[in-house]
């Protein structure tokens, strides 16, 4: 049982995180839940309005790229509003294996290159149609803020980039000291966090009670360097944030 020493924390959003669960299980670790991260919908007028309008000119756009399965979920019910069947000659892109999946389970075309799993914006800006994107539009469809080297290098090449922004992350409101709390029922000694915003939220939901012996597994380098700045120690870094490469670094700890 390779995990047996391992009391390990995740803290995907609800309704994302059972079959990682299940692995380490599976594998002779403890496992425990809670999120940092609680996605919901729009409550903003101006927002609403925005995304409505950038939507309803989705057959302007020659690329639509889906950052995440979020996006599929909240993105796909935005278009089914306002777009029955969907406009022809765009190029669908979806980032990670679990985010296409869920394109084409709705029927949306991805770009072939799309089945290898590219798992983060560095890996999908190695697509050959996305090269050359000269008076070309590209949406993409995201949550409210977050990184925008995506943009920052589509621009560079050229397209006009202009975001549909769907849904929001928030701070999950957990009561005072749960999961200070749930550390010291489990015995947690590693946390699974998926994104340098994860690891920002966990450590402000920690406050005061920073406890330095555990370890954080996280996807990539440019995580691990936000993990570092906040203080975080003992920092192992998975390939990217799927279940098969978060497992893969817990079974290398």
């Amino acid at each position: 049982m390779a995990l047996q020493t391992l009391s390990v924390l995740v803290t995907r959003p609800q309704g994302q995180a059972s079959s990682l669960l299940a692995d380490i299980e599976a594998a002779g670790g403890k496992a425990s839940h809670c999120p940092v991260i609680d996605i919901v919908e729009l409550n903003d007028a101006d927002q609403l309005q925005h995304c409505k309008q950038t939507i309803m000119a989705l057959d302007e756009f020659q690329h639509v790229i889906f950052i995440s399965t979020n996006a599929v979920h909240y993105g796909m019910e935005w278009i089914h509003q306002y777009w029955p069947q969907l406009p022809v000659d765009i190029h669908w892109h979806g980032i990670g294996k679990k985010t296409v999946a869920q394109l084409i389970e709705q029927g949306v075309p991805c770009s072939p290159y799309a089945l290898d799993g590219a798992m983060n914006s560095e890996a999908l800006l190695q697509t050959k149609s996305l090269q050359q994107l000269a008076q070309q539009k590209v949406l993409i469809i995201r949550g409210v803020g977050g990184r925008d080297y995506l943009a920052e290098q589509l621009t560079q090449r050229g397209a006009d980039v202009s975001y549909a922004e769907c849904y929001r992350r928030v701070l999950p409101a957990l009561a005072d000291g749960e999961l200070v709390a749930l550390f010291k029922q489990q015995a947690i000694n590693t946390v699974c966090l998926n994104s340098g915003e994860s690891v920002t939220n966990f450590y402000q939901l920690m406050g005061d009670n920073k406890i330095s012996d555990i370890t954080i597994v996280v996807p990539g380098d440019r995580v691990a360097a936000i993990a570092k700045q906040l203080g975080f120690s003992s920092i192992a870094i998975a390939d990217n944030a799927s279940d098969q490469s978060m497992l893969k670094a817990l079974y290398n700890l």
